[in-house]
């Protein structure tokens, strides 16, 4: 009897950490993601506004990479962020790996099987290793870059598909999957 109150505690310590260690790495997540997505936001929204769709475009080929880098350099070691698709504009917005894949187009068939996504999924990888998805979701604003024909800005579109040809992130309607920021978070 003293054996089997000895592991059932066990297993609640056990259960607790788990949940605790998990509620800390969604703060974690949370915080890092929120940083690279104000900050891409912003300087998108400020650029817009300054100078329009066309130069936003051209902003955005020639900065977001420097942005999101000077981002990861703020975090602690063990953490980083990024955003992937599935219909990339920029091929450096792949998932690199079959984990991130599989999320993505498990997100995707939910979200066309309308079912509510969660804030925040936490996938624990290993021991120590989480990645923590945040869905991206399109809204009105993003069809000026994003959209289809008739939402985007021509003149900016010619400079998004100069700059990249194999383009794949249009024809999105307000509130279409669009993709996940990932922090990924090793301890």
């Amino acid at each position: 009897m003293k054996r089997g109150l000895v592991v059932l505690y066990a297993l609640m310590v056990t259960l607790s950490l788990q949940a605790s260690n998990n509620k800390e790495i969604k703060m974690e997540a949370k915080t890092a993601i929120m940083k690279l997505g104000k900050t891409l936001k912003g300087e998108v929204m400020k650029n817009m506004k300054a100078h329009g769709p066309n130069s936003t475009a051209y902003f955005c080929y020639k900065s977001a990479k420097r942005l999101t880098d000077k981002v990861n350099s703020s975090y602690p070691k063990g953490i980083s962020v990024k955003r992937i698709s599935l219909k990339v504009r920029n091929k450096n917005n792949y998932p690199k790996s079959p984990d991130e894949i599989k999320m993505l187009k498990n997100l995707e068939a939910k979200v066309k099987a309308g079912k509510k996504l969660p804030k925040l999924i936490v996938e624990k990888i290993s021991a120590n290793h989480y990645k923590v998805y945040k869905p991206i979701f399109i809204n009105k604003k993003c069809l000026v870059c994003h959209g289809d024909a008739k939402h985007r800005n021509k003149e900016a579109y010619k400079t998004i598909k100069a700059k990249y040809p194999h383009d794949k992130a249009i024809n999105y309607k307000v509130e279409d999957f669009r993709g996940a920021f990932v922090a990924d978070i090793v301890k």
